[in-house]
């Protein structure tokens, strides 16, 4: 069964533990960015990844730099996270400005799709 992709679906390449990872995974998540500048967002943030029971994966807080762009930093928290194999998809990203504003976002696997091969030969 397949997902519409829509503005608040981010698609990962491959699940990661998400932890575990590091930090630079989540610099790579450009929707995000996007639809925190669409809803004039203000920073700091506070990002929470959480599993499909409501279950807080990870805790990241960020600021934002003119020159530097978004800064994060991983938040300490007093709960400990399920192990990976405990988790459960979806994912979701709620994030929450400094003024209260909620965004969340799904977070989906991407299935790269297999290239057809070429019949044709280069000479």
């Amino acid at each position: 069964m397949t997902q519409k992709i829509d503005d608040f679906t981010i698609v990962l390449s491959e699940w990661t533990d998400t932890a575990e990872c590091e930090l630079k995974v989540y610099e790579g998540l450009d929707r995000l960015w996007q639809m925190l500048e669409r809803y004039k967002m203000t920073a700091p943030i506070a990002i929470r990844v959480v599993d499909n029971k409501a279950r807080c994966l990870r805790a990241i807080r960020g600021s934002r730099s003119e020159a530097a762009g978004w800064q994060l930093e991983d938040e300490p928290t007093a709960l400990t996270p399920p192990i990976e194999s405990e988790v459960e998809p979806p994912l979701t990203l709620n994030v929450q400005d400094a003024k209260g504003n909620v965004l969340k976002m799904r977070l989906q696997l991407g299935v790269a799709k297999p290239e057809p091969l070429s019949t044709h030969s280069s000479d």
